[in-house]
Protein backbone atom coordinates (compact mmCIF):
# COMPACT_ATOMS: atom_id res chain seq x y z
CA UNK A 1 0.00 0.00 0.00
CA UNK A 2 2.97 2.70 0.96
CA UNK A 3 4.43 1.44 -2.81
CA UNK A 4 1.06 2.72 -3.80
CA UNK A 5 0.48 5.48 -2.53
CA UNK A 6 4.34 6.63 -2.90
CA UNK A 7 3.89 5.88 -6.55
CA UNK A 8 0.43 8.20 -7.00
CA UNK A 9 2.35 10.79 -5.00
CA UNK A 10 5.33 10.54 -7.22
CA UNK A 11 2.75 10.55 -10.71
CA UNK A 12 1.22 13.83 -8.94
CA UNK A 13 4.07 16.29 -8.27
CA UNK A 14 5.85 15.26 -12.19
CA UNK A 15 2.25 16.71 -13.92
CA UNK A 16 2.03 19.58 -11.23
CA UNK A 17 5.81 20.53 -12.20
CA UNK A 18 4.62 21.07 -15.67
CA UNK A 19 1.91 24.03 -14.08
CA UNK A 20 3.24 27.56 -15.15
CA UNK A 21 4.49 29.95 -12.86
CA UNK A 22 1.99 32.21 -12.63
CA UNK A 23 -0.90 29.24 -12.04
CA UNK A 24 1.10 27.66 -9.56
CA UNK A 25 1.53 31.45 -7.32
CA UNK A 26 -1.79 31.44 -7.55
CA UNK A 27 -1.93 27.67 -5.86
CA UNK A 28 0.22 29.53 -3.22
CA UNK A 29 -2.10 32.24 -2.23
CA UNK A 30 -4.84 29.91 -1.66
CA UNK A 31 -1.84 27.74 0.35
CA UNK A 32 -0.88 31.01 2.49
CA UNK A 33 -4.95 31.14 3.64
CA UNK A 34 -5.44 27.76 4.27
CA UNK A 35 -2.09 27.13 6.31
CA UNK A 36 -2.68 30.48 7.98
CA UNK A 37 -5.86 31.54 8.72
CA UNK A 38 -7.98 27.72 8.01
CA UNK A 39 -5.42 25.10 9.18
CA UNK A 40 -3.28 27.09 11.57
CA UNK A 41 -0.28 24.92 10.27
CA UNK A 42 2.45 25.26 13.42
CA UNK A 43 1.23 29.07 14.44
CA UNK A 44 1.58 27.91 17.71
CA UNK A 45 5.25 27.13 16.99
CA UNK A 46 5.58 30.42 14.98
CA UNK A 47 4.22 32.75 16.63
CA UNK A 48 6.30 31.56 19.83
CA UNK A 49 9.74 31.44 18.03
CA UNK A 50 9.52 34.59 16.80
CA UNK A 51 8.17 36.24 20.41
CA UNK A 52 11.24 34.31 22.13
CA UNK A 53 13.57 35.88 19.01
CA UNK A 54 12.52 39.48 18.97
CA UNK A 55 11.20 40.76 22.04
CA UNK A 56 11.61 44.02 21.36
CA UNK A 57 8.92 44.12 18.58
CA UNK A 58 5.29 44.25 19.34
CA UNK A 59 2.32 41.82 19.15
CA UNK A 60 1.43 43.96 15.38
CA UNK A 61 5.01 43.57 14.13
CA UNK A 62 5.33 39.97 15.59
CA UNK A 63 1.95 39.38 13.41
CA UNK A 64 3.72 41.03 10.65
CA UNK A 65 6.62 38.87 9.99
CA UNK A 66 4.27 35.82 11.24
CA UNK A 67 2.28 36.35 8.02
CA UNK A 68 5.08 37.36 5.21
CA UNK A 69 6.61 34.19 6.75
CA UNK A 70 3.54 31.74 5.46
CA UNK A 71 3.30 33.82 2.29
CA UNK A 72 7.09 33.06 2.08
CA UNK A 73 6.84 29.56 2.87
CA UNK A 74 3.65 29.00 0.69
CA UNK A 75 5.71 29.95 -2.01
CA UNK A 76 9.06 27.59 -1.50
CA UNK A 77 6.50 24.80 -1.45
CA UNK A 78 5.23 25.23 -5.35
CA UNK A 79 8.47 26.31 -5.99
CA UNK A 80 9.91 22.83 -4.45
CA UNK A 81 6.66 21.33 -6.57
CA UNK A 82 8.32 22.93 -9.58
CA UNK A 83 11.89 21.88 -9.00
CA UNK A 84 10.82 18.48 -9.90
CA UNK A 85 10.75 19.55 -14.04
CA UNK A 86 11.93 22.97 -13.73
CA UNK A 87 14.70 23.16 -16.69
CA UNK A 88 18.48 24.30 -16.36
CA UNK A 89 18.07 27.60 -18.14
CA UNK A 90 14.78 28.26 -15.98
CA UNK A 91 16.29 28.23 -12.98
CA UNK A 92 19.61 29.76 -13.64
CA UNK A 93 17.09 33.06 -14.91
CA UNK A 94 15.25 32.57 -11.54
CA UNK A 95 18.51 32.34 -9.39
CA UNK A 96 21.17 34.44 -9.88
CA UNK A 97 24.79 33.65 -8.26
CA UNK A 98 26.69 37.15 -7.64
CA UNK A 99 30.07 35.62 -7.08
CA UNK A 100 30.84 32.32 -7.72
CA UNK A 101 34.61 33.49 -8.07
CA UNK A 102 34.64 33.26 -4.41
CA UNK A 103 34.61 29.44 -4.49
CA UNK A 104 36.03 28.78 -7.52
CA UNK A 105 39.18 31.04 -6.79
CA UNK A 106 39.87 28.62 -3.84
CA UNK A 107 39.80 25.67 -5.74
CA UNK A 108 42.37 27.59 -7.87
CA UNK A 109 44.49 27.22 -4.02
CA UNK A 110 43.64 23.46 -4.20
CA UNK A 111 41.40 24.12 -1.29
CA UNK A 112 38.06 22.00 -0.30
CA UNK A 113 35.47 24.11 1.17
CA UNK A 114 32.67 23.99 4.16
CA UNK A 115 29.87 25.29 2.31
CA UNK A 116 27.60 26.92 5.33
CA UNK A 117 24.23 27.39 5.07
CA UNK A 118 20.40 27.65 6.80
CA UNK A 119 17.15 26.76 5.67
CA UNK A 120 16.87 30.27 4.79
CA UNK A 121 15.73 31.85 1.19
CA UNK A 122 15.12 29.13 -1.19
CA UNK A 123 17.82 26.58 -0.35
CA UNK A 124 15.85 23.56 -2.88
CA UNK A 125 16.52 25.91 -5.75
CA UNK A 126 20.52 25.59 -5.06
CA UNK A 127 20.62 22.39 -7.26
CA UNK A 128 22.25 24.22 -10.51
CA UNK A 129 25.32 25.65 -8.41
CA UNK A 130 27.33 22.90 -9.83
CA UNK A 131 26.94 24.49 -13.25
CA UNK A 132 28.42 27.74 -11.63
CA UNK A 133 31.62 26.19 -9.44
CA UNK A 134 34.56 23.95 -10.26
CA UNK A 135 34.45 22.02 -6.91
CA UNK A 136 32.52 19.02 -6.51
CA UNK A 137 29.18 19.84 -4.56
CA UNK A 138 28.26 17.26 -2.18
CA UNK A 139 24.95 18.37 -0.05
CA UNK A 140 24.48 16.38 3.37
CA UNK A 141 20.45 15.23 4.00
CA UNK A 142 18.62 13.39 5.78
CA UNK A 143 16.51 10.20 3.84
CA UNK A 144 13.41 10.34 4.06
CA UNK A 145 11.40 7.92 5.49
CA UNK A 146 9.84 6.55 2.37
CA UNK A 147 12.39 4.86 0.69
CA UNK A 148 10.40 5.47 -3.01
CA UNK A 149 10.07 9.02 -2.50
CA UNK A 150 13.56 9.30 -1.32
CA UNK A 151 14.85 7.65 -4.16
CA UNK A 152 13.28 10.02 -6.78
CA UNK A 153 14.02 13.36 -4.39
CA UNK A 154 17.32 12.14 -4.71
CA UNK A 155 16.99 11.52 -8.18
CA UNK A 156 15.36 14.84 -8.88
CA UNK A 157 17.84 17.28 -6.49
CA UNK A 158 21.33 15.61 -8.18
CA UNK A 159 20.45 15.87 -11.54
CA UNK A 160 22.46 18.89 -12.32
CA UNK A 161 25.46 17.65 -10.78
CA UNK A 162 25.13 17.95 -6.65
CA UNK A 163 25.63 14.60 -5.12
CA UNK A 164 24.22 13.67 -2.29
CA UNK A 165 25.78 12.33 0.60
CA UNK A 166 23.34 10.42 3.62
CA UNK A 167 24.20 12.61 6.60
CA UNK A 168 24.71 8.74 8.72
CA UNK A 169 27.35 7.87 5.96
CA UNK A 170 28.81 11.57 5.60
CA UNK A 171 31.93 11.81 7.51
CA UNK A 172 33.25 8.70 5.89
CA UNK A 173 31.95 9.64 2.25
CA UNK A 174 33.80 12.90 2.47
CA UNK A 175 37.05 11.18 3.78
CA UNK A 176 37.36 9.02 0.81
CA UNK A 177 36.40 11.54 -1.12
CA UNK A 178 39.30 13.56 0.24
CA UNK A 179 41.85 10.76 -0.34
CA UNK A 180 40.82 10.05 -4.05
CA UNK A 181 41.95 13.48 -4.44
CA UNK A 182 38.73 15.81 -5.27
CA UNK A 183 38.27 18.80 -4.60
CA UNK A 184 34.59 19.13 -3.07
CA UNK A 185 32.08 21.81 -1.40
CA UNK A 186 30.17 20.19 1.19
CA UNK A 187 27.25 21.98 1.99
CA UNK A 188 25.49 22.16 5.34
CA UNK A 189 22.21 23.21 6.05
CA UNK A 190 23.09 23.07 9.92
CA UNK A 191 20.61 25.54 11.79
CA UNK A 192 18.16 21.99 12.59
CA UNK A 193 17.54 21.45 16.25
CA UNK A 194 20.41 19.00 17.75
CA UNK A 195 20.10 16.17 20.56
CA UNK A 196 19.30 18.30 23.83
CA UNK A 197 22.56 16.53 25.58
CA UNK A 198 24.98 17.61 22.77
CA UNK A 199 28.12 18.89 24.65
CA UNK A 200 27.66 22.47 22.67
CA UNK A 201 25.16 25.88 23.50
CA UNK A 202 25.67 28.76 22.62
CA UNK A 203 22.83 31.96 22.23
CA UNK A 204 20.90 32.15 19.02
CA UNK A 205 18.31 34.69 18.03
CA UNK A 206 18.08 35.32 21.49
CA UNK A 207 17.38 31.88 22.83
CA UNK A 208 19.74 28.86 24.90
CA UNK A 209 20.23 26.43 21.62
CA UNK A 210 22.06 23.37 21.21
CA UNK A 211 24.32 23.38 17.87
CA UNK A 212 25.58 20.81 15.42
CA UNK A 213 29.60 21.00 15.96
CA UNK A 214 29.91 18.14 13.13
CA UNK A 215 30.53 20.95 10.29
CA UNK A 216 33.40 22.46 11.92
CA UNK A 217 34.83 19.34 13.24
CA UNK A 218 34.89 17.54 9.21
CA UNK A 219 35.86 21.47 8.03
CA UNK A 220 39.01 21.30 10.66
CA UNK A 221 40.00 18.07 10.71
CA UNK A 222 40.00 18.18 6.60
CA UNK A 223 41.78 21.72 6.26
CA UNK A 224 38.57 22.70 4.54
CA UNK A 225 38.54 26.91 3.76
CA UNK A 226 34.90 27.82 5.78
CA UNK A 227 32.49 29.75 3.14
CA UNK A 228 28.94 31.02 3.86
CA UNK A 229 26.09 30.43 0.89
CA UNK A 230 23.47 33.74 1.46
CA UNK A 231 20.10 33.20 -0.64
CA UNK A 232 17.93 36.40 -0.70
CA UNK A 233 14.77 36.61 -2.10
CA UNK A 234 14.51 39.16 -4.69
CA UNK A 235 10.91 39.29 -5.38
CA UNK A 236 8.37 36.36 -6.07
CA UNK A 237 10.11 33.55 -8.03
CA UNK A 238 13.96 35.09 -7.83
CA UNK A 239 16.42 34.93 -5.97
CA UNK A 240 20.37 36.14 -5.67
CA UNK A 241 23.11 34.05 -3.59
CA UNK A 242 26.09 35.82 -2.25
CA UNK A 243 29.19 34.03 -0.73
CA UNK A 244 31.30 35.29 1.83
CA UNK A 245 34.20 33.68 2.71
CA UNK A 246 34.96 33.22 6.74
CA UNK A 247 37.54 31.55 7.00
CA UNK A 248 40.44 30.00 4.74
CA UNK A 249 41.61 26.60 6.79
CA UNK A 250 38.93 25.73 10.12
CA UNK A 251 42.10 23.93 11.50
CA UNK A 252 43.59 27.30 12.47
CA UNK A 253 40.64 28.31 14.25
CA UNK A 254 39.84 27.91 17.55
CA UNK A 255 37.26 25.25 19.05
CA UNK A 256 33.70 26.10 17.79
CA UNK A 257 35.04 29.57 16.43
CA UNK A 258 33.66 28.01 13.15
CA UNK A 259 30.12 27.49 14.12
CA UNK A 260 30.27 30.35 16.33
CA UNK A 261 30.87 32.68 12.95
CA UNK A 262 28.23 30.48 11.09
CA UNK A 263 25.52 31.00 13.64
CA UNK A 264 26.92 35.20 14.22
CA UNK A 265 25.99 35.17 9.79
CA UNK A 266 22.81 33.84 9.51
CA UNK A 267 21.25 35.62 12.76
CA UNK A 268 22.71 38.58 10.94
CA UNK A 269 20.79 37.91 7.87
CA UNK A 270 17.82 36.19 9.62
CA UNK A 271 17.25 39.72 11.71
CA UNK A 272 17.38 42.16 8.38
CA UNK A 273 14.67 39.80 6.68
CA UNK A 274 13.23 37.37 9.31
CA UNK A 275 10.24 35.95 7.14
CA UNK A 276 12.89 33.90 4.59
CA UNK A 277 13.66 31.74 7.59
CA UNK A 278 12.11 28.63 8.45
CA UNK A 279 9.67 29.61 11.47
CA UNK A 280 7.90 26.52 11.56
CA UNK A 281 10.36 24.16 12.44
CA UNK A 282 10.66 23.29 15.98
CA UNK A 283 14.21 25.07 16.80
CA UNK A 284 14.07 25.14 20.54
CA UNK A 285 12.44 22.62 21.62
CA UNK A 286 15.30 20.83 24.10
CA UNK A 287 15.98 22.97 27.81
CA UNK A 288 19.78 23.02 28.09
CA UNK A 289 20.89 20.51 30.91
CA UNK A 290 22.84 22.29 34.08
CA UNK A 291 25.51 20.36 33.32
CA UNK A 292 26.55 22.04 30.08
CA UNK A 293 27.92 25.43 30.45
CA UNK A 294 26.64 27.66 27.30
CA UNK A 295 29.21 28.91 25.32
Amino acid sequence: MKRLFANIGIFILKVLGFTPFWLLYIFADIIYIISYYVVGYRKKTVLQNLKNSFPEKSDQEILKIAKDFYHHFADLVVETIKSVQISEKTLKQRIRYKNPEVLNELYGQGKSIALLSGHYGNWEWTMALPKFIQHQLNVIYRPMQNKQFDVYMKKVRSRFGMFLIPAQTSLRTILELEKSGQLSATYYLADQTALYDTKYWMMFLNQETPVFPGPEKVASRLKQAVVFMDIQKVRRGYYEVKFTKLFDDASQTKEYEVTKAHLKFLEEIIRKRPELWLWSHKRWKHTRPEYIPLK
